[in-house]
């Protein structure tokens, strides 16, 4: 009965094809020269017997001479072809893990919210680090599966054409190398993780013990938490032994073997040579095959164990790469290039582009409504229009689903119901990439990344020095900008280390600003600055963009005092949510 398919590794293994046709023809040409070089290097024992037999000891030394030329020839062999393959399929591994790290990052940015949803941003780093690097460690070993399994397919009838008791040696020993192989890698795992948690206690201990023990002194409580440190201490001690012999049984068990059975082979192959069955040539040569041979042997054991730690990384990145798109697939709305959709799984679950959005019109929220908090629960149905030229400010009780709101108005998250309209065009008809093109969105807890200020504001956008700077006089943030070290080319530590809130703030605002767009929507990103500033930087959008519309979440007064009209959302819709 034929073996069941894991169906946990399936999506991994599906990862993993797809990843060796696109670049089947670096590895195949990579696979083809390892092979090339593991042939010479297989051929080589068989030169060295036919110098010994053919050459000292019928006292024929030019022929020696041939032979020793011959092998000369193979060595090249083996350095091109093993160099060349080498360069090919590490070549085809780092490709492999840059392709793999933009398409998870493309469709964690292009679907952020379901992505989010249901991996936490740690998992979410440790697949585009660990799992990327296993996959490509696989990609980079293929060449090894070749150079395995030709050894064996080549050193085995070579054995049997020696002699048939080093055929006999041999098939006893193979058996013993693959058994020695597979015990002792699972037993050293489990006793590393015994010793890894035994770590983990005693951390904790020291931990309490350092923190716990004034509060505890005058109880008589010190000497128990040192007890408690002292056990967790040769806990520690007794698995660190237990990881050390199996370490040593595994450094000693598995290369005895193949010298046993060497030495077993030369024990028969001795008396064979006696006999006059076999050649003392023959007798070297079974001895190089036979190291060879192990070498193979314990590699494929882990190249096995490689193979199915790629499939189980593969099943992750392909968890994330077929999680479908919220709509139409595009680029971020802070900028940056459109990714095309993941040949693995589906490319997007929205609906056909049908919608054209033109350059100005009218924002509309018809009935819209967003999903807020952990629980998903809607928020009530929203009317709103904003006209080019209009600020229209969203406020309401924490809990109520504003900042919810301005995203789904983005598309960075899916509407629960409800219609988004810019100049009469549905923009869940539209693609992502025109509808962000379009609109510029700062979120309530800006994010700025390691660079220049005037990194931070391009996002990778092309745009010039004078455009950087207008859009961060019209932030506010030109001032601060210029008394900075290096001005504009003053380098920012990751998430603004180095700003206060209301520079990151400003700084975020000049981002959305850089493309002059139709619509802007704003979520209380002037909560920091100083009521001055926050009016300059109102009057300021209003008058330097005249024709885009302004949809600002905000609590304070003075922006309310400044808008066309107030949208008050006075219900919470789920109590203690984060929302804002």
């Amino acid at each position: 009965m034929p073996a069941m398919a894991d169906p946990t590794r399936a999506p991994g293994r599906r990862l993993l094809r797809e990843l060796f046709r696109r670049r089947r023809r670096v590895i195949v040409t990579g696979l083809l020269c390892g092979l090339a070089a593991q042939l010479g290097y297989l051929a080589t024992p068989a030169l060295v017997q036919r110098a010994v037999d053919d050459g000292l000891e019928a006292g024929a030394p030019g022929r020696t001479a041939g032979w020793a030329l011959a092998v000369v020839g193979l060595a090249l062999i083996v350095l091109a072809g093993g160099a060349t393959g080498e360069r090919l399929t590490r070549h085809a591994a780092n490709a492999t893990a840059l392709d793999l790290r933009e398409r998870l990052l493309a469709r964690a940015g292009a679907a952020d919210g379901a992505v989010t949803a249901r991996i936490d941003r740690g998992d979410l780093a440790s697949r585009a680090e660990r799992d990327v690097l296993a996959v490509a460690d696989w990609v980079d070993k293929l060449t090894y599966w070749t150079l395995a399994l030709s050894t064996i397919v080549v050193v085995v009838p070579a054995v049997a054409t020696l002699h048939p008791r080093l055929l006999v040696v041999t098939a006893i020993m193979a058996p013993l190398v693959v058994v020695t192989q597979l015990i002792f890698p699972p037993r050293f795992a489990a006793a590393a993780e015994r010793l890894a948690g035994a770590h983990a206690r005693r951390a904790g201990a020291v931990e309490e013990l350092l923190s716990a023990a004034g509060a505890v002194r005058g109880l008589g409580g010190t000497g128990r938490l040192v007890r408690r440190h002292a056990d967790a201490s040769g806990e520690v001690t007794v698995h660190t032994l237990a990881v050390a012999r199996v370490a040593a049984w595994w450094a000693s068990v598995p290369p005895s073997v193949p010298r046993l059975a060497i030495a077993a082979g030369l024990a028969a192959g001795g008396l064979a040579v006696l006999d006059g069955g076999l050649s003392i040539g023959g007798l070297i040569a079974y001895t190089s095959w036979m190291t060879m041979l192990t070498i193979a042997l314990s590699f494929l054991v882990l190249l096995v164990s490689n193979r199915r730690e790629a499939e189980v990384s593969g099943t992750r990145i392909a968890e994330v790469l077929d999680m479908p798109l919220p709509g139409p697939g595009g680029a971020h709305p802070t900028g940056g290039h459109r990714h095309s959709p993941s040949p693995i799984g589906p490319a997007s679950s929205g609906p056909a582009l049908t919608a054209v959005l033109p350059e100005r019109g009218e924002l509309v929220l018809d009935e819209l409504s967003a999903r807020t908090g952990s629980g998903g629960e809607p928020t009530a149905p929203l009317r709103l229009t904003a006209s080019p030229g209009e600020l229209v400010v969203v406020r309401g009780p924490v809990g109520s689903g504003k900042s919810s709101l301005l995203r789904a108005v983005a598309r960075l998250d899916e509407p629960a119901a409800g219609t988004v309209r810019f100049g009469g065009a549905d923009v869940a008809q539209a693609d992502r990439a025109d509808w962000w093109a379009r609109i510029g969105y700062v979120p309530q807890r800006p994010l700025v990344l390691s660079g220049t200020v005037a990194d931070n504001v391009r996002l990778g956008r092309e745009a010039r020095d004078d455009e950087v700077a207008w859009a961060c006089r019209v932030a506010g943030a030109d001032g601060y900008v210029r008394a900075l070290p290096a001005g504009y080319e003053t380098a920012v530590g990751e998430r603004g280390t180095t700003l206060s809130g209301g520079q990151v703030q400003r700084l975020a605002l000049a981002r959305a600003l850089l493309g002059r767009p139709r619509v802007l929507l704003l979520d209380d990103v002037t909560s920091a600055v100083d009521v001055g500033t926050e009016r300059a930087i109102l009057d300021r959008l209003r008058t330097e963009l005249p024709d885009t519309a302004i949809v600002a979440v905000s609590h304070r007064a003075q922006v309310s005092e400044r808008a066309d009209r107030v949208i008050d959302l006075r219900v919470p819709v789920t109590a203690g949510s984060n929302d804002g």
